[in-house]
């Protein structure tokens, strides 16, 4: 605050559960140079509060420019996503007077949670981060990209054997959510590797959040992938086929289930290592419904075997979380 004259009261709010939040008149904040992604510091000095502009320590922040001009479309679409994922906090996309890649450019910024446009003109637009990755727990994160993961699974699995069409594009369109929250953890674990103030809560490191996340987003994409099949079949498929791949979904993502608490709880090798023995059970009997698949000839065999090959991908994904697992046991009992 300038002086006892500009002060302002304001209410301490409590946002998303877990943050407080004090808002600041627009006009106010204007006069005293805090604008949108302006850095703060916070003091206590006595029984006071006391807030000054720009961050502790040497104030730098992580920027870059990109040149439109030396791009198409979707590679700059790649550029500014890129930039996000690698920790840049504000990014300028420059020499954007094509309209085409001006809709790329905003359309890739959007995709990101905390990613904002603040600034656009003629030449060009620039970008900002309004979130702290450091603030934000990747255990809870992941347990959102979980929930998203595991029900789009059930979901497409359900659409499947229904051969519905309208619930598996839904399934599908869903699949964007994950991705934006893959990308704020891949977010944190880039800045972990430059900034030593970015650590993970709980016994992980970010490197194994970040591990943990890639392989639910790939369980997702395969979801989505039997989402857009349920839309290809001529017709449900029959019965006993149909019963088959709905056990076989339940196991497949009970095992996903399992390997993630495993490895958030840090449980015992003992309990992770039957996680992949179940795999391995799980992934004959899958090869045995291929193999029916195979001899009966159905008119959709071949559209239901990449069914098969998606839930054997999701064991996959399941067997590495839980190796992952067991690899951060042992390494937290030999420190």
């Amino acid at each position: 605050m300038n002086k006892d004259s500009d002060a302002v009261e304001r209410k301490v709010q409590l946002t998303g559960g877990s943050t407080y939040t004090v808002s600041l008149p627009k006009e106010w904040a204007g006069t005293q140079g805090i604008e949108p992604g302006t850095s703060v510091t916070i003091r206590v000095q006595g029984d006071q509060l006391v807030m000054t502009r720009g961050p502790e320590g040497d104030g730098q922040s992580r920027e870059t420019a990109i040149d439109a001009s030396e791009q198409d479309s979707n590679t700059l679409g790649l550029s500014v996503a890129a930039a996000y994922t690698a920790g840049c906090e504000a990014v300028r996309v420059e020499n954007l007077h094509d309209t085409a890649k001006r809709r790329a450019a905003t359309r890739a910024i959007r995709r990101f949670i905390g990613f904002e446009v603040m600034t656009e003109d003629e030449t060009g637009l620039a970008a900002r981060t309004m979130l702290d990755v450091a603030d934000l727990s990747p255990a809870q994160t992941l347990a959102q990209i979980e929930r998203t993961t595991l029900d789009m699974h059930t979901e497409a699995v359900d659409a499947l054997v229904a051969a519905d069409s309208a619930l598996g594009k839904q399934v599908a369109d869903q699949d964007d959510t994950v991705d934006r929250l893959f990308a704020l953890v891949s977010r944190g674990f880039q800045q972990s590797l430059i900034d030593p103030a970015v650590t993970s809560d709980g016994h992980l490191t970010p490197f194994e959040y970040y591990m943990a996340a890639r392989q639910l987003e790939r369980v997702a994409d395969h979801a989505e992938k039997m989402a857009t099949l349920a839309g290809r079949l001529s017709q449900s498929p029959p019965e006993e086929i149909a019963a088959e791949f709905v056990s076989l979904g339940d196991r497949s993502r009970s095992l996903v289930r399992r390997a993630l608490a495993g490895l958030l709880d840090g449980e015992p090798t003992p309990a992770l290592g039957a996680v992949v023995t179940d795999a391995e059970t799980l992934l004959a009997d899958l090869a045995a419904l291929d193999e029916q698949l195979y001899e009966r000839a159905l008119q959709d065999g071949y559209l239901l075997g990449l069914v098969v090959d998606s839930l054997v991908r999701t064991t996959e994904y399941g067997v590495n979380i839980a190796e992952a697992g067991m690899q951060a046991r042992h390494r937290a009992e030999y420190q």
